[in-house]
């Protein structure tokens, strides 16, 4: 015998066709990115030769797919996604010698980077301003050779230089006459530093890695110049070990 569809099982079949276009575009949208926490040693200040140990903190977008937008920065090819950087307080309480020079908030720089990914290169560079602590704006740009060295461990290395505005100089570089131990002095914007870094990384399952890094830095124009680095040392060293959290949200 044949049977027909009530009113009830027709609105429920309505529904479903309504809802199976919107569950297609859910599954094209989702989101992935990294979030890594660690320890770090570094110098106390920028142009210091003390250093403290202190929290590393790391962030990457690896995908983004909003329907026909698709940024895909942990791809090959071209990518764009955000970039950040903390600096710590520096205060003449910490560091004498800068007695007279006004203290320094923890700052937080907020910005975009855009990548070009090969398969065993990557050319990149990173525009940031400060939110706190400072006002001004730095560019990065860096280059790294990536080595598969196998059991899901890459090798990254290379070269990185770094501009910063007037603004950001005259906050960290520069010395007022009011400084008692320092002459003055006053930064101007430009290239403030340029050096090499080294990363490992194993990625221990799916969603797990761990990345060690070890990096140099020599000051460069102006910030070299300065009475505060020339008081402390040109050449700065980094290295950080990182517990690594990867994310795929679908929504």
């Amino acid at each position: 015998m044949m049977t027909f569809p009530t009113r009830r099982s027709t609105s429920l079949i309505a529904l479903a066709v309504a809802l199976v276009p919107g569950l297609a575009t859910a599954q094209d949208r989702n989101i992935q990115f990294e979030l890594g926490l660690g320890t770090s040693l570094a110098p106390t200040y920028e142009g210091s030769d003390d250093y403290k140990a202190g929290v590393a903190l790391t962030g990457s977008l690896q995908a983004l797919s909003l329907g026909p937008l698709q940024i895909q920065p942990g791809q090959l090819g071209f990518g764009l996604a955000p970039s950040f950087r903390y600096l710590s307080e520096r205060t003449k309480d910490d560091v004498p010698m800068l007695r007279g020079i006004d203290d320094v908030d923890a700052a937080l720089e907020l910005g975009l980077k855009a990548s070009y990914r090969w398969d065993y290169a990557e050319a990149w560079g990173a525009l940031r301003k400060g939110v706190t602590g400072h006002e001004g704006m730095v560019a990065d740009l860096g280059a790294d050779a990536i080595i598969d060295a196998g059991s899901n461990t890459t090798l990254r290395f290379g070269p990185r230089v770094s501009f910063a505005d007037d603004s950001y100089m005259d906050t960290y570089f520069t010395v007022p006459t009011t400084a008692t131990r320092l002459r003055a002095y006053d930064a101007d914007g430009g290239l403030k530093s340029f050096g090499l870094e080294m990363s490992l990384r194993h990625d221990v399952t799916e969603a797990w890695a761990v990345q060690g890094t070890l990096g140099w830095t020599q000051m460069a124009g102006d910030a070299a110049d300065s009475p505060i680095v020339k008081a402390g040392d040109r050449d700065q060293g980094t290295v950080s070990l990182m517990l690594i959290r990867k994310f795929d949200w679908r929504f």
